[in-house]
């Protein structure tokens, strides 16, 4: 009787030791909470920056016009904070929640005394059937507003988006087919990136980033998990 009393504590205490570890640990289900974050570097400064993230330092030496991977993170609210490392000083620290399953890029952009930051959902939107989506950002300081226009072969200029200012964001459907696309501001050509072939069923992001007369350039580059 002793013996089976004896076992019988030694089962009890370990089946409680089992269920406060189970309790403990996340389900399968919130292990997936997770949501997808890059990081665009478009200060205009000559220095490279850090990012940390919950502080953390989760990017280092990222260029000017740097964009990181998507980075797997916890669904939720998160910190992160920038730093140039020649020389070393904070240049802008923000919090920024993120929802489960989305893809998001938070984004610096402006002059080192005057920082930006933006933190778009990337994957807000769906292409038009047999189209692509280009969304224009604009995040040159002092650059006037944009048309975005598209070069297509025959020598046709199809319109694309009109009128972004500074700070905006503006996203239309495209075609699905080889084009150069420009920048152009009352006839001017601003900016001009050859060899863009949209996909349809794809989304895209053109940032437009630094100063006119210094640094100013555009990036192109596919959103989301695509």
């Amino acid at each position: 009787m002793k013996n089976s009393l004896k076992i019988w504590t030694k089962w009890t205490k370990w089946v409680s030791v089992f269920l406060l570890i189970g309790a403990a640990l996340p389900s399968p289900a919130a292990q997936a909470q997770d949501s997808f974050v890059r990081v665009l570097h478009g200060l205009s400064l000559a220095s490279k920056v850090d990012v940390f993230l919950d502080g953390k330092k989760t990017f280092n030496d990222l260029e000017f016009g740097g964009l990181t991977p998507y980075l797997r993170v916890p669904a939720g609210r998160h910190s992160f904070r920038v730093q140039s490392n020649n020389p070393s000083r904070t240049l802008l620290s923000v919090t920024r929640s993120f929802r489960a399953y989305d893809f998001s890029t938070l984004g610096i952009y402006g002059v080192a005394s005057r920082p930006r930051v933006f933190n778009s959902n990337d994957s807000l939107g769906t292409p038009a059937y047999g189209r692509a989506q280009l969304t224009a950002y604009h995040l040159s300081p002092g650059m006037p507003a944009f048309d975005v226009v598209a070069y297509v072969p025959g020598g046709d200029i199809l319109m694309l988006i009109r009128n972004v200012k500074y700070g905006q964001t503006r996203r239309a459907n495209i075609p699905a087919f080889p084009m150069t696309i420009r920048l152009v501001r009352r006839g001017a050509i601003l900016k001009t990136l050859t060899g863009a072939d949209p996909r349809a069923g794809r989304k895209y992001a053109l940032y437009a980033i630094g100063r006119p007369s210094r640094n100013f350039k555009a990036l192109l580059d596919v959103t989301a998990s695509q």
